[in-house]
């Protein structure tokens, strides 16, 4: 299917709802499908954090270092998802590294951009206020509840926030169990343990990388 810049912008989560005016004058000074081969990266720490990425296709896993020099993967961007909203209203370098994990297609707005739409139509500005406002809120409310979350359940969690993201109760693991022990901050051996409880409670049905919600 033909990529349509439109829709593309359409998808940004802080731009659901605006103008159809808004919409095509941010879709126009956008830029569309910039290949990636596998492996390249596509930013490294002290990178400067200038634009908002979109995933139109492929896979991006972004991760870190910790102090013991560990590879931490923090998450995987895959195809329709949105990456670096923050970007477009702050100046900061990047703090992590993201790799294209297979062949790529990205979409990106910079922010000086994504500025001049906004110096033409003012009231996007106003409106951005009450939804940045209320994402703000959500991701306040969520550290606070992760912190208090068990292994287990954070793991849990997780596999539900896929199983909506995939909109089906069978799923294909995005990520290898590796990758998924780093993001949750546990060892592989206690990602065993904690998969093997839920099976075990019901939970779960597990096959190798996929899972059944049940």
């Amino acid at each position: 299917m033909a990529h349509d810049p439109i829709q593309c912008v359409e998808q940004v989560s802080i731009f659901k709802g605006a103008p159809k005016d808004v919409i095509e004058a941010l879709a126009k000074v956008s830029v569309h499908q910039v290949k990636i081969p596998t492996g390249q990266m596509l930013y490294s720490q002290g990178d400067p954090n200038d634009r908002l990425m979109i995933v139109d296709s492929g896979r991006v896993r972004v991760f870190s270092y910790a102090d013991d020099d560990r590879e931490r993967t923090l998450y995987m961007l895959r195809s329709r998802e949105v990456d670096l909203t923050g970007a477009l209203f702050t100046n900061h370098e990047h703090n992590n590294f993201a790799q294209a994990v297979e062949p790529t297609e990205i979409c990106y707005l910079k922010q000086n951009a994504f500025k001049n739409v906004l110096k033409t139509y003012p009231e996007m500005a106003l409106s951005l206020v009450d939804v940045l406002g209320e994402r703000l809120t959500s991701l306040e409310q969520r550290d606070v509840t992760d912190t208090l979350l068990t292994s287990k359940e954070r793991l849990y969690n997780y596999l539900l926030e896929l199983q909506t993201q995939f909109d089906n109760s069978t799923f294909q693991l995005p990520v290898t169990k590796k990758e998924l022990a780093l993001y949750l901050g546990i060892t592989p051996e206690t990602l065993s343990r904690q998969l093997k409880l839920l099976v075990a409670e019901n939970k779960i049905k597990l096959n190798r990388r996929e899972f059944t919600i049940l």
